[in-house]
């Protein structure tokens, strides 16, 4: 069944207006410019409450941006007179998609807006007196609550259903479309990381220094990448059990003086690397590659699945201790490229800009581009220092490189970076707008640097 569209809400919610008399209406308006604070504050007051609602809010996003926010939308529904009822629909079906988006359940919601209209129901009976109604006022109040509710809802139901189709999608494609390469790139990472552990031993090194395998490059990308493509696999849990059991068990062990078990050790973390590796090549053969989330020109991941990407980091660092940041990165003066030297140039300087990025980043980074000569890096399991240095060393990487434009022209390329470090927001937006304010200072700086927001 097809659902009200905007034209037909806007109508309903007109009608729940001129059906209450204006008195009334003012007196709501009144209340509400008295008390919003305080009904802002009870309605937060008992979503903190609630276990889950921990996961998505704080006191510090309460008191700084949610609260005075929700002054606002309360000064926004209760307004005596609305010259934009489309609009007024509108900003219902934005806050809908923000909750799906950041993944806030319906349930939490609804019990916030009972809780505000439990709130303004006792507000109104120890205020109103004759010749005002508490009981019509009160029902104006639900009403206009209820008609916000029931926009959100709807935005929220599609939002999710859109989320998870390409949620679904991405599952398909996460690792690339060519599940060749990328098991040979795995194996090698992980035999890597097993032969610096062999002859860190061997040469009597100090194995302290060297990653733990979760850490690993490989470690990195089965994390961020191969988890959750391959959600539910049965050899997705015996993997990870394999990869803690060698962190938290063989490696320690292997600081142990005694030779027989340091032996051992090394004898079940070799085990445990090859039974990951057979493990590897079932899960990977059994996967099906997608080539609609991927540039076309660069072959780097496009927009396409960077809600999926970026929710999941998020939820990543909500129930761990990674962080991960977003490098904005912009080609400076690319649009003279194009005029001087034509597109074909300017395309060649993207792919080759691309592929400086690509082999810059680890197994469980991602590079996207976002459209014409701006690119996102997603960096995972990094800090604010780990991530401004990396940025710096990809743009003096970009600057040393003479790129080919044509048969016979060199060109010195520069780029411009924004990075911002994930601070906990639940709303992937927030972070793509910091990083996108760190670029903007970075082109008006002068270009060819890098700017931490």
């Amino acid at each position: 069944m097809r659902y009200k569209d905007k034209h037909q809400l806007a109508a309903e919610w007109q009608t729940l207006l001129e059906r209450t008399p204006k008195p009334l209406r003012q007196a709501v308006e009144t209340l509400v410019e008295s008390h919003g604070e305080r009904f802002a504050e009870h309605f937060y007051r008992v979503m903190l409450e609630d276990p889950h609602a921990s996961l998505f809010l704080s006191n510090d996003q309460v008191e700084q941006r949610l609260n005075p926010s929700m002054q606002r939308w309360l000064k926004a529904m209760f307004t005596v007179e609305h010259a934009d009822f489309e609009a007024l629909v509108e900003q219902q079906e934005k806050v809908g998609q923000v909750h799906a988006r950041i993944d806030i359940p319906v349930n939490l919601v609804l019990n916030g807006a009972r809780q505000l209209k439990q709130a303004f129901y006792q507000q109104i009976s120890a205020t109103f007196e004759s010749p005002l109604s508490p009981g019509n006022a009160s029902v104006y109040v639900s009403e206009h609550i209820d008609m916000a509710m029931e926009i959100m809802s709807h935005a929220y139901s599609v939002a999710s259903d859109r989320n998870a189709r390409t949620e679904e999608a991405y599952k398909l494609f996460s690792l690339t479309q060519s599940i060749g390469d990328e098991r040979e790139r795995q194996r090698s990472a992980l035999l890597n990381w097993e032969n610096a552990l062999m002859f860190a031993v061997a040469a009597q090194h100090d194995i302290a220094t060297l990653p733990k395998l979760a850490n690993s490059d490989f470690g990195l990308w089965y994390l961020h990448k191969a988890c959750h493509a391959f959600e539910g696999a049965p050899e997705i849990a015996t993997i990870s059990r394999h990869i803690q059991q060698v962190d938290r068990e063989w490696l320690e062990v292997l600081l142990h003086e005694d030779s027989s078990q340091r032996l051992e050790a090394l004898g079940e973390i070799r085990d445990a690397t090859r039974t990951v590796l057979m493990l590897l090549d079932d899960v990977l053969e059994r996967a099906s590659g997608l080539d609609a989330g991927r540039d076309s020109l660069t072959r780097l991941l496009n927009r396409k699945f960077l809600p999926v990407v970026l929710s999941r980091e998020i939820d990543i660092a909500r129930h761990s201790e990674h962080c991960f940041a977003l490098l904005m990165v912009d080609i400076d003066h690319f649009k003279s490229i194009n005029d001087t030297h034509g597109h074909d140039a300017g395309d060649s300087v993207l792919q080759q800009v691309a592929s400086i990025f690509d082999r810059s980043t680890r197994g469980g980074d991602y590079v996207f581009r976002m459209g014409g000569e701006e690119f996102l890096i997603v960096l995972v399991d990094t800090d604010h220092e780990g991530s401004r240095l990396f940025a710096e060393r990809l743009r003096q990487s970009v600057a040393k490189e003479p790129l080919l434009a044509g048969a016979d022209t060199l060109l010195n390329v520069t780029i411009s970076v924004g990075v911002t470090l994930h601070d906990g927001h639940p709303d992937y937006h927030h972070s793509l707008q910091r990083a996108d304010q760190a670029l903007y200072q970075a082109k008006r700086g002068g270009r060819d640097r890098v700017v931490v927001q």
